[in-house]
C-alpha cells in the first residue's frame, strides 16, 4: 500500500498528499521500535486507524525515558540499552523496524521518524541527563552512517524525517551533529518532508537550518503553568520565520502528570484546549495527540524509566489506548472540512475581550466563517460587524449543538453565552 507523496500547499499553511489536502493527525509513539511486540503493534495500529490517526511520531533510537523493561532489541550492539557500540549495528532491530513500518502503512498510517533525539547529541539538556547515567552521546562521525541506515531500511515507507528530537540548542556544540543529520537526509531522501522537533516553549531555529525545513513543529508540552504556549508559540514562530506549515507536535498528553511533579493530570479537555488554541493561532496544518503510557509504552511489568522520569506514573498502554481524548482529535479535520475551514487565518485582533484563552480565526472566503474556541461559557463579542451571520455552539465534550442569537450594534457583533458547561467552538457563518 502506498500512502502517497506529501508536499506543502501553495498557501504554505498545510499539506497535500498526491495533490489533495491532507491534515497531519499524529500520535506520539516514541518508543515503538524498542518496546512493542508485533502482536501488540497490530492491535495498537488497528485502534489508532479507527480513531483517525494517520501519522506516528517514532524515535529511531531508544527513547531515553521509555519504560523499562523493554524488549531488549536495540539498533546498535548494547548490553543494557543505555551504552551502544555505534560501529556495530543490529540488523535484527532494523529489520523489525522495517516490518513495523510496513504494518503501519498497511493500516494507512505514515511514520514520522526522529533521527537524533537530544540525549544522543552533546550540548543539549538531554545529553546532560544521559551523562549522569553513564550514557554517552553518538560520535559525530557516526551521525551520517545512522541516517544512511534509517533511509536504507525505512525510506520505502514514504516517511517524514524529523531531524531533531526535543532539542534546545543549549550550546553550539550540538549544531554540527544536526547539520550532519540534516545534510545527509536532504541528500539521501530529497523528496521527503523534513522538520525539527524542538523542546517545550522553544521558539528558536538556528538560521542555517531554516531554509531546508519544509514545516515547523513546536511544543507547548506538559508544564501546567504554561499552557498558554499553545497559542503564543505559533504566533512568535510565524512572526520570526518564513511562512511554512506549523504543527503543535507535542501538546499536553492525556493523563500525563504535569512536569516538575506538579500534582496535576491533564485530561481530555486540557488536550483539546491546546489543540484548538494552536490551530486558531495559525498552526492549522495538523496536530499531534499523546497519551501517557503509549509514548513510553507502560506495561504491567514496567518498573520505571530507562534514564529517569519527569512525570507521575503512566497508565498501562492498554488503558492509555482507550483514553477518550483521541476521539476529539480525530474529529478536528472532519469539523474543519465540514465548515470549509481547512485554511485558517488568526483573527485575534477582532476579539473584543482581553481573555486571550478565547481564540479566534476565520477561513479565507470573501465572507469568512469564524471559528472561536471558548474554554468556558461566556458571551462573545467581536469588533467587526457580521451582518447576516448565524451562530452555533458545538459542545466539544458531549458533541451537542446549540443555535445562538447574534446581534450587531455599533460595528460590533455579540453572541450570547452558550449553554454548555465545558469547552465549545462558536461558529459564525454567513446565511446562505
Amino acid at each position: 500500500m502506498a500512502l502517497g507523496t506529501l508536499t506543502v500547499n501553495e498557501a504554505r499553511d498545510g499539506f497535500l498528499c498526491d495533490g489533495k489536502p491532507w491534515f497531519w493527525l499524529a500520535d506520539t509513539c516514541w518508543s515503538a521500535f524498542t518496546s512493542i511486540t508485533l502482536e501488540d503493534w497490530d492491535y495498537y495500529l488497528t485502534r489508532r486507524a479507527e480513531q483517525g490517526i494517520n501519522t506516528l511520531q517514532i524515535n529511531t533510537l531508544p527513547q531515553w525515558d521509555r519504560c523499562r523493561p523493554d524488549l531488549g532489541i536495540y539498533p546498535y550492539a548494547s548490553e543494557d540499552g543505555t551504552t551502544f557500540d555505534w560501529e556495530n549495528p543490529n540488523a535484527a532491530y532494523w529489520e523489525r523496524a522495517r516490518e513495523m513500518c510496513r504494518t503501519a502503512v498497511a493500516h494507512g498510517i505514515r511514520p514520522a521518524l526522529v533521527l537524533m533525539w537530544c540525549n544522543y547529541v552533546p550540548g543539549t539538556w538531554g545529553s546532560a541527563i544521559a551523562e549522569r547515567f553513564g550514557a554517552p552521546t553518538m560520535p559525530l562521525d557516526e551521525v551520517r552512517r545512522h541516517v544512511e541506515r534509517v533511509v536504507s531500511y525505512l525510506d520505502e515507507f514514504e516517511p517524514v524525517y524529523v531531524v531533531t528530537g526535543d532539542t534546545d540548542w543549549k550550546s553550539e556544540e550540538c549544531l554540527p551533529y544536526y547539520e550532519a543529520a540534516l545534510a545527509a537526509v536532504c541528500e539521501l531522501a530529497p523528496t521527503r518532508l523534513r522538520t525539527m522537533h524542538i523542546n517545550r516553549a522553544n521558539r528558536t531555529i538556528p538560521e542555517p537550518f531554516v531554509d531546508r525545513l519544509d514545516f515547523y513543529m513546536y511544543q507547548p508540552g506538559h508544564n501546567a503553568l504554561a499552557q498558554d504556549e499553545a497559542w503564543k508559540l505559533p504566533q512568535d514562530i510565524a512572526a520570526a520565520y518564513p511562512r511554512k506549515p506549523m504543527i503543535n507536535s507535542e501538546p499536553c498528553y492525556e493523563m500525563m502528570g504535569a512536569s516538575r511533579h506538579v500534582y496535576v493530570r491533564f485530561n481530555a479537555e486540557n488536550c483539546r484546549a491546546s489543540a484548538w488554541a494552536g490551530m486558531l493561532a495559525g498552526a492549522c496544518a495538523g496536530v499531534t495527540y499523546g497519551a501517557h503510557g503509549i509514548w513510553n509504552w507502560q506495561t504491567s511489568l514496567s518498573r520505571g524509566s530507562a534514564l529517569g522520569e519527569g512525570f507521575d506514573a503512566p497508565f498501562r498502554w492498554q488503558e492509555a489506548l482507550q483514553l477518550p481524548g483521541v476521539w476529539d482529535f480525530g474529529m478536528i479535520p472532519q469539523l474543519l472540512d465540514a465548515l470549509g475551514c481547512r485554511s485558517l487565518v488568526p483573527a485575534q485582533d477582532e476579539l473584543a475581550d482581553d481573555r486571550e484563552q478565547i481564540r479566534v480565526a476565520h477561513n479565507t472566503a470573501e465572507r469568512p466563517t469564524y471559528v472561536v474556541y471558548m474554554p468556558r461559557a461566556t458571551a462573545l463579542k467581536l469588533s467587526v460587524a457580521l451582518e447576516g451571520y448565524t451562530a452555533r455552539a458545538i459542545d466539544l465534550e458531549q458533541k451537542h449543538v446549540a443555535h445562538l442569537p447574534v446581534t450587531v450594534e455599533e460595528g460590533a457583533t455579540r453572541v450570547v453565552q452558550h449553554p454548555f458547561t465545558g469547552d465549545a467552538l462558536i461558529v459564525l457563518e454567513p446565511r446562505a
